[in-house]
């Protein structure tokens, strides 16, 4: 197993806690969307389909076109 500094682990816990900051913010100011959690937007954008709700299907597309766009 390999051996982890002390300086490591904490760079792995500050940016979790970042990340995770991010998303939380993120998800109150976008109204129930996700962030970084692309699964929950499909559903999202599956339901506004079905429901006739363009505005939320607009949104949950867009927000997984630019995590698309951020991956490539």
């Amino acid at each position: 197993m390999k051996d982890y500094r002390r300086r490591d682990v904490a760079l792995a816990v500050g940016l979790s806690g970042v990340a995770g900051y991010v998303d939380a913010i993120g998800f109150l100011k976008l109204g129930g969307f996700f962030v970084s959690f692309m699964s929950g937007n499909s559903t999202r954008l599956g339901v506004g389909i079905a429901t006739g709700q363009w505005a939320m299907a607009r949104t949950a597309l867009a927000l997984i076109g630019l995590f698309v766009a951020g991956v490539v």
